[in-house]
């Protein structure tokens, strides 16, 4: 395994949805709650203060509230592109719900752009919109934890993630007008939360709205007790007990413009940035780290040309003399047998040297095969659909910039397989780059890549990648694996030649076929793992003693 992989394995995670928290992360939480169970305490001490009315406090909070949640929004929805959750998709739309119930609960606020509000004299329908955006809120928090308990994403190239994102958008966006429309459309039948002086709450805010807040909050809390799996879960938590302390206060206040709808509205500024911070600043640790290991990559690259190259080039000094004497030895051969008389005996040993330097070459090239051979300590157990996802996730960039259509057809029924990881994700690569740039060419149809796995009778595994390009060359078709033959202008020739070395040295076969009606047929088979009734016959057949208890 290269120095690269082994470090994105020990790093943990490279995605913010699923990067669990350090100790440092949970320090600070308990740290962040602490501070706003004490300005809590701090506030329900003087919360009988009334302070000065000023009508630009809310679009001001309205505004830095909104646009907090708008951009945590966005950034759930590019990590739901990444892992397909459907909770990620969930949470970023209840954000965003809290978002859009924002504008027009600032409209519609009397005194802050009109006497009135902008859309109309309904005194109910600013009071009923505030705890609707923080509903939206809270309930997204539930389904967003109820869907990550149920499921375990799996990743696919071929999902509308586009399409799916966009009809979530719209049918929050739709959710959101719904409820406004209805609220200020029926705000003189609604239950009075406020007093006629647009400043007092009245009873029934006490008495319907607290409780039910409540009861949502103490039910996050309690979906939330578990130990967070992630980031996103931490700061979420940190976020809902803010929540309760707006609660909390609102209970016991004496009406707008006091200590407590200040503290309030400050609080929920602060809450809607929590999931947003931990998201931009993990996302700046992962953007280091990636430039890291590309770096990393690219020096292990660097190293694997140089190394190549002495390794070419000693191949070449190596191979040189063999060849050499192969080249003198054949046209003395020929010599001697246009001698009249012949002299077999001379014309015999000269071929018996042209024998002996060509298995001179053939130890060569198969001293610098055991290059690429590993010990079967390096191998583990291994799922084919697992390897052709993670080569295909591996090249997503340059499968879009070629506009090459995929086609995954992953058999749902395939015995698992032993090798090593490296090697067999070298060969699935290279084989899908090959179809890539064979569809470079093709203009006149569609530029279609298709993998697919089956199971083989013989208890094995099958991987074909078949595009439809250009297709072989007949002329090289009989020499496409061998070692320095290469059909493209630049190429060394030695990409296919490992690629069967490292195939063959998992027992397993390569083959480039064909395709119908265009281009080839990429296909490896590899050994299913055996059984453990198989590991026994054979032994048995072997002599070996079997053990008969599990």
């Amino acid at each position: 395994m290269s120095s690269v992989a082994a470090n994105a394995e020990t790093s943990g995670p490279f995605l913010i949805s699923t990067r669990p928290p350090g100790k440092i992360q949970l320090a600070l939480a308990r740290v962040v709650t602490g501070v706003l169970f004490g300005a809590f305490l701090v506030t329900l001490a003087f919360r009988d203060t009334q302070l000065v009315r000023l009508d630009a406090f809310i679009p001001v909070a309205n505004a830095v509230t909104g646009l907090n949640d708008l951009l945590t929004a966005l950034l759930l929805y590019a990590q739901f592109s990444l892992t397909r959750a459907r909770a990620l998709l969930v949470l970023a739309s209840g954000f965003l719900f809290k978002t859009l119930i924002l504008v027009p609960h600032a409209l519609t606020f009397p005194g802050v752009f009109s006497t009135i509000g902008l859309l109309g004299p309904q005194l109910q329908s600013t009071t009923w919109l505030f705890p609707l955006q923080q509903t939206g809120f809270v309930l997204g928090a539930l389904a967003y934890t109820n869907l990550r308990d149920r499921e375990q994403p799996a990743p696919s190239i071929d999902d509308p993630v586009r399409l799916r994102i966009a009809a979530t958008v719209a049918a929050t966006v739709g959710l959101a007008v719904i409820a406004t429309w209805l609220l200020i459309a029926e705000g003189s039948h609604l239950p009075s939360l406020v007093a006629a002086d647009a400043v007092h709450v009245s009873e029934g805010f006490r008495r319907v709205v607290v409780p039910l807040a409540l009861v949502m909050t103490l039910g996050s809390l309690v979906v939330l007790r578990r130990r967070p799996t992630s980031m996103i879960d931490l700061w979420l938590h940190v976020a809902v007990w803010s929540f309760l302390f707006e609660v909390l206060l609102t209970a016991v206040s004496p009406g707008r413009f006091s200590l407590i709808f200040y503290v309030n509205r400050g609080m929920g500024m602060l809450s809607s940035s929590f999931v947003l911070l931990v998201l931009l600043s993990e996302s700046s640790v992962l953007h280091r780290q990636l430039v890291r290991a590309m770096a990393a990559r690219e020096q292990e690259r660097e190293g694997h040309r140089t190394a190549m190259d002495v390794l070419v080039g000693s191949l070449a000094h190596e191979l040189r003399q063999p060849l050499t004497a192969i080249l003198m030895d054949g046209r003395a051969g020929i010599v001697l047998l246009s001698k009249t008389p012949v002299d077999v005996d001379e014309a015999r040993a000269a071929f018996t040297d042209i024998g002996t330097s060509a298995r001179r070459a053939k130890d060569i090239i198969d001293s610098v095969r055991t290059v690429f051979a590993h010990s079967p300590g390096d191998r583990v157990t291994l799922d084919a659909n697992g390897l052709v996802r993670e080569a295909v996730e591996m090249l997503r960039i340059e499968l879009d910039a070629a506009h090459v259509v995929l086609d995954l057809d992953l058999s749902p029924e395939l015995p698992t397989i032993r090798g090593h990881h490296g090697q067999l994700m070298q060969v699935l690569v290279n084989g899908v780059k090959n179809g890539v740039e064979s569809l470079a060419a093709i203009s006149d149809r569609v530029r279609e890549l298709r993998i697919r796995t089956v199971p083989l009778e013989t208890d094995g595994v099958a991987i074909r990648i078949e595009d439809s390009g250009r297709g072989l060359d007949p002329v090289a078709r009989d020499r496409i694996f061998e070692p320095f033959y290469s059909t493209k202008p630049r190429g060394m020739g030695l990409g296919l030649a490992i690629c069967q070395s490292i195939i063959e040295g998992h027992d397993g076969t390569l083959s480039l076929l064909p395709g119908s009606p265009h281009g080839a047929v990429f296909e490896v088979e590899l050994p299913a793992l055996p059984t453990v009734d198989q590991s026994r016959e054979v032994r048995a057949a072997e002599g070996a003693p079997v053990c008969l208890t599990a």
